[in-house]
């Protein structure tokens, strides 16, 4: 008896390191297979930030962001100086000719025809222009300014709006893949009773009824997890389009959706206030108010006189014969410089109607940014709602899941006792599959309803 326990006990031990071998070889060539294939992990934060840098749309506002650059930086090179310069040549084929009083002779009363030139002529100027006043000017460095941070809160949107879109798509695939896991799980344990039922049915004590039913349910089962296979493929193929990956690559989840919702804080969420200054839809309004107010004070800047300097170096040349490139010839030195003022007088009242739609349409911008403020605190009050309610929700349908599940296993077992019929055996596992799928769908309820309040408050 000793002896036989001793050779148990070495069996034991044999069989569990065999077992760990197994594991450890396992995990090894696991790792390999993923080193091999070039799978890359991704956890919900580095998806998004992957997503932040690489998305087509990330780059897209980026684009919007360097062009608002390039503007700003056009419009206040617009108000320095500014240096031109030009060369004309002009071949007088025919010299003008006109008439002037006979002076020579004494005859004023005679004109005589004379031409005054040579044939060839040639200039080079150079100009230095310096805007000194310009309302619309100084109005147009702050609309650039505000055009610029206009496209920053754009992109700023726009990677709220891609992680908002990646973690919809994270959690889709979290949740079909627990979905899956849970069918996996019902359709094996099914397919073991109907085995049973089956070989109950061959020593006839069950109708061949029951067996279909139970067939029935189990290819149920194995359509669904079909359906959820391909959702997942699908899921996982947008999921790298959002973040910028090519589809030909492999990633993998590293995140656990129990550990997920673990996380979720409803208390925390809910109770938390709400910044409507932190709000990117609100703050891009506000801001686009800002851009109207500017609008409206380059129209009335229009009635300012714009006043300008400028300085002029010319030379010129006159030849009667082709050889401007010798340089023992004369070139004449001349020097301008002046002011111009331009002193708008009258417009036939287009600068009022002009000055008069900028008003109206600062009122507009004024009254949207008051409308969508009270949209977004209500619907801020409505995301709170929905995820208390969510949450409630998937506690419920969890309890009722494994509510479910011990009726069904009680019902199985009154069935092989023979204290119930196939068709309460039936109804079970359908009440029990039903609960499981209320139990997916509010889980993917509550994760979407953590993403809404998240994105509205610019977490």
């Amino acid at each position: 008896m000793h002896k036989a326990r001793h050779r148990l006990s070495i069996g034991n031990h044999l069989i569990c390191f065999l077992c760990l071998a197994l594991v450890i070889s396992g995990a090894a060539i696991y790792a390999g297979q993923v080193e091999k294939k070039g799978i890359k992990p991704f956890s919900l934060i580095s998806a998004q930030q992957y997503a932040v840098q690489h998305s087509y749309n990330i780059r897209k506002s980026k684009l919007d962001v360097a062009a608002a650059q390039k503007k700003l930086k056009e419009t206040i090179a617009s108000g320095l100086p500014q240096v031109s310069s030009g060369i004309s040549y002009m071949n007088n084929l025919e010299l003008a000719t006109i008439l002037i009083p006979n002076f020579f002779e004494g005859k004023f009363e005679e004109k005589i025809p004379v031409q005054f030139g040579t044939q060839h002529t040639a200039n080079f100027n150079i100009t230095v222009q310096q805007l000194i006043f310009n309302g619309s000017y100084f109005v147009g460095l702050k609309t650039a300014s505000i055009y610029r941070r206009l496209a920053d809160q754009g992109l700023e949107q726009t990677q709220l709006d891609v992680k908002e879109t990646v973690t919809s798509t994270y959690y889709l695939i979290l949740v079909s893949e627990e979905s899956e896991r849970i069918l996996k799980a019902n359709l094996e344990n099914l397919e073991k009773t109907l085995y049973e039922i089956r070989e109950i049915y061959k020593e006839g004590f069950v109708e061949e009824t029951d067996v279909d039913l139970l067939q029935i349910s189990a290819t149920k089962l194995k359509n669904s997890l079909q359906a959820i296979s391909r959702q997942k493929e699908i899921a996982n193929n947008l999921l790298k389009f959002q973040m910028g990956i090519e589809l030909e690559e492999n990633i993998s989840l590293t995140e656990k959706l129990e550990d997920i919702l673990s996380r979720v804080d409803v208390v925390k969420f809910v109770e938390a206030d709400f910044d409507l200054e932190s709000n990117l839809d609100y703050k891009l309004l506000v801001t686009q108010e800002k851009l109207s107010e500017l609008a409206l004070k380059n129209e009335k800047s229009k009635y300012f006189p714009t006043v300008a300097a400028f300085y002029t170096y010319q030379r010129s040349a006159m030849r009667d014969s082709f050889n401007f490139f010798n340089f023992d010839e004369n070139w004449f030195r001349a020097q301008f410089f002046g002011v111009n003022i331009d002193i708008p007088i009258f417009k036939s009242g287009a600068q009022k109607a002009r000055v008069q739609q900028a008003a109206i349409t600062l009122d507009q911008m004024r009254n949207a940014r008051e409308q969508t403020a009270q949209g977004i605190l209500l619907e801020a009050s409505k995301v709170r709602v929905n995820l208390k309610s969510a949450y409630e929700n998937y506690l419920n349908t969890k309890e009722n899941m494994a509510l479910s599940e011990k009726v069904y296993n009680v019902t199985l077992t009154k069935y092989r006792e023979g204290m119930a019929s196939s068709m309460d055996l039936t109804q079970a596992n359908d009440k029990y599959l039903q609960s499981q799928s209320d139990y997916i769908q509010a889980m993917a309820a509550l994760l979407n309803a953590k993403n809404s309040l998240d994105k509205i408050s610019n977490n």
